[in-house]
């Protein structure tokens, strides 16, 4: 699947998701955000395919420029807000190279946001997968140096860097991969994971995404 079908698939799902919430939902904070609410994530959602569109790229990635896309839809109604959704951003992603898949990266970790926050269980969908593939494949470029780790997650299993094993990373499943690999745990949350060998050289490559949402 490209870009484009694997962003509509989230955009889809997450249409559906809120949808269904109240206002007690959409005011609960998001651990993986703690700076948002569950309404923020989507105006962050809605606002930056509009960003892209106007071409307010100058930050782009930065917390500032995802606030801006916040505060612009504070106070928009959800059901305005999924109908402003601009369905024909997805139609360029493929056309977009890499960056279509960092769309798409974006869009999928926050679903898995938002469900974390609502208490609903991770997302486990093709698309998540591919998504875990892409970023633990960025995250290989980080470990240059350090040595090598096995990351497992249920019934599969990567390797980052080269030569002999140093440490092995095993969680539950891929979701809270997703997790650790997207910077929606702390160091400290990390370390409390189940680890053999020193997980401190690794505690730094891992996450991706902390600089921004």
């Amino acid at each position: 699947m490209t870009p484009s079908g694997h962003y509509r698939s989230q955009r889809l799902a997450v249409t559906e998701l809120y949808g269904g919430l109240d206002a007690s939902d959409l005011a609960r904070v998001v651990p993986g955000c703690p700076q948002w609410q569950v309404r923020d994530v989507l105006g962050h959602l809605v606002g930056l395919p509009a960003a892209v569109a106007a071409g307010d790229l100058a930050d782009a990635g930065s917390p500032a420029w995802t606030q801006r896309q916040v505060e612009a839809r504070r106070d928009v109604p959800v059901p305005d807000l999924l109908a402003q959704w601009d369905t024909a951003f997805e139609e360029s992603l493929d056309d977009r190279g890499f960056a279509g898949w960092v769309f798409t990266y974006d869009v999928t970790m926050h679903h898995d946001d938002v469900r974390e926050a609502l208490g609903l269980p991770l997302g486990a969908t093709p698309t998540h997968a591919a998504v875990l593939d892409g970023i633990i494949d960025r995250a290989r470029t980080r470990a240059e140096g350090i040595g090598t780790l096995t990351l497992q997650a249920g019934d599969r299993t990567w390797t980052l860097g080269e030569g002999a094993p140093t440490a092995t990373l095993t969680v539950a499943d891929e979701g809270e991969l997703a997790r650790v690999i997207g910077a929606r745990r702390t160091d400290e949350q990390v370390r409390a994971l189940d680890w053999t060998g020193d997980p401190e050289p690794w505690i730094p490559v891992l996450p991706l995404f902390r600089d921004g949402r």
